[in-house]
């Protein structure tokens, strides 16, 4: 089949029924991601796109997948297509026409699937950054946008086009996100640049600095004609002034933006706009006063100096953010940028400039931020956090010369509880378990959930004697395994109104694997965990096993 490199039917316990490669028919996959994902939230409209990865044998692929219903609409197994990039590399060479433009397709999560010209570049990228252009492209809610700066995965400043792709007839559970970017050096000279950077930055600002240019002429103009003209006529020219006005007014009113003012000492003199209902302060309780003596969360002494040094050099200024709390006691960002002005003879005589009320986007980026970090069911830190946890742990051992631990959770009567109640009652027993496991250890310590029933703890700064160390650790292993034994109490809203309640007992096989000086990486720390885990199961379950430590 074309596009595709595998392709696997699957029953409900996670073997291969049927296969265009006969060698994997016959073997079980259900430990797999994409099996795991329909099996915990199955739904036969859904189209599960996971995240590219690299095959045993070296291939680039995207696990495409689809429910299989029983007779019942229930899960009976459910077909895998493994897509080949290179198949998909003729799409994106369609859009290359000039030398230097790069293309590629990448998956929601932000690892790419596919990259032209040279599809070798995309392993290992991780788009989900703070302040990426990938980020801020889903933070905007649009399906398309442009950029220009110097993007992640290349490092030149460049011009950057992102459309989504998540047509609604399809139910894809992940959008994948389609990137065309090319060098700004090549699209313009040298001066068009500087004037592409600065004019983009500058273009509400220059409306509203020639709006007040336009309306002091006009000004100026019809005061002059008043003085010679008769009252009737002084009376219309003063009338058409204040329409003028009237005017500038509405236009500021209606924008998302203020401008302002500052004389030459940096103190307010005019600020106009809808203020007082986007900050906790009214227009006129900035006249007189500088920025910094109007204060900002978000800013500290050393922020506020650079600031005044700016301003002295009379240098233009983008984009300063300060935080403040709103009348509500909400969150208010906002975006200042400023220009310098100067007399017909040169002189310093203040600055003017707009701001920007930049909430939503703020609060935008947050959530994508919690979205990437964070396991959307228990709130606890996924994968991607827990490693930037275990980077910081492990070199925290090697800096203190103490040992450490991560202990390998794996939940014993889950799938019982999901067959029978429904995933509702599971997705409670989830959150519940994450709770007890928050309790159990210290603020410092690092609880994720690695996946489906699986959990992670991070435990650091343990004793300087692997032995006592140790004990430490089975200490902490015993507090959760006594914990999660505990009965559950879950109850899920029906139908009606009425209110369902089980309880339920659930206890967990643990694997435990001390770390120390940075010797092993966290790959083989994981793996190590991940072993004493299914030694603990083989032992009978509920129990604690370490590695390498009888």
């Amino acid at each position: 089949m074309p596009g595709v490199y595998t392709f696997l039917v699957f029953n409900a316990e996670g073997a291969v029924e049927a296969s265009d490669k006969p060698e994997l028919v016959g073997q079980n996959f259900s430990h797999r991601d994409y099996f795991q994902a329909v099996v915990k939230n199955p739904n036969r409209d859904t189209l599960y796109i996971r995240p590219p990865f690299i095959t045993s044998r070296g291939n680039f692929t995207m696990n495409l997948a689809r429910m299989v219903p029983g007779p019942q609409g229930e899960f009976a197994g459910l077909v895998v297509a493994a897509l080949d990039a290179e198949e998909f590399k003729v799409l994106l060479d369609s859009v290359i026409y000039r030398p230097g433009i790069r293309a590629a397709l990448i998956h929601g999560d932000g690892v790419p699937f596919l990259m032209a010209p040279n599809s070798k570049d995309v392993e290992g990228l991780d788009l989900v950054k703070p302040d990426s252009f990938f980020v801020k492209h889903l933070s905007s809610g649009r399906s398309a946008n442009v950029f220009s700066g110097v993007f992640n995965y290349v490092g030149d400043e460049r011009m950057v086009a992102l459309q989504t792709v998540q047509e609604p007839s399809l139910s894809m559970d992940k959008p994948m996100v389609i990137v065309v970017d090319r060098p700004l050096l090549s699209m313009y000279t040298s001066w068009s640049h500087e004037v592409f950077g600065y004019g983009l930055s500058l273009a509400i600002l220059a409306v509203l600095l020639t709006a007040t240019l336009l309306l002091h002429q006009r000004q100026r103009r019809l005061v002059a004609q008043a003085r010679s003209q008769s009252d009737a006529e002084r009376q219309a020219a003063l009338e058409a002034l204040r329409q003028g006005e009237e005017r500038f007014r509405n236009l500021i009113r209606l924008s998302s933006d203020w401008y302002w003012e500052q004389d030459d000492q940096f103190r307010f003199v005019r600020l106009s706009g809808d203020l007082d209902q986007k900050t906790r302060l009214a227009n006129d309780a900035h006249v007189g006063k500088t920025r910094w003596e109007m204060g900002a969360l978000n800013l500290n002494e050393a922020d506020w100096k650079a600031h005044r040094i700016t301003l002295q050099s009379h240098q233009e200024f983008h984009d300063f953010e300060m935080f403040r709390r709103g009348q509500n006691g909400g969150p208010r960002w906002t975006s200042v940028s400023g220009m310098p002005v100067f007399d017909t003879e040169g002189n310093f005589t203040g600055y003017r400039g707009v701001a920007r009320d930049i909430t939503a986007n703020k609060l935008s980026e947050e959530h994508i931020k919690h979205f990437a970090f964070y396991d959307g069911l228990t709130k606890l830190p996924n994968r991607r956090f827990l490693r930037d946890r275990m980077g910081f742990e492990f070199a925290a051992s090697k800096r203190n010369q103490r040992y450490g631990a991560l202990l390998f959770l794996d939940l014993d009567n889950f799938k019982p509880l999901n067959d029978k109640f429904g995933h509702e009652f599971g997705d409670l027993l989830l959150i519940e378990v994450a709770n007890r496991l928050k309790a159990c250890v210290r603020e410092v310590d690092t609880v994720a959930r690695f996946g489906g029933d699986e959990f992670v703890v991070l435990v650091g700064n343990l004793d300087l004697s692997k032995d006592e160390a140790a004990v430490q650790a089975n200490r902490v292993a015993e507090k959760i395994r006594d914990s999660l034994a505990e009965p559950y109490r879950l109850s899920v809203a029906q139908d009606g109104g009425a209110v369902a309640t089980i309880e339920h007992r659930c206890t967990v096989s643990i694997g435990v694997a001390m770390f120390f000086d940075s010797v092993q990486s966290e790959e083989e720390v994981l793996k190590q965990a991940d072993k004493a885990m299914y030694e603990a199961k083989e032992a009978g379950r509920n129990t604690i096993r370490f590695y390498g430590i009888t």
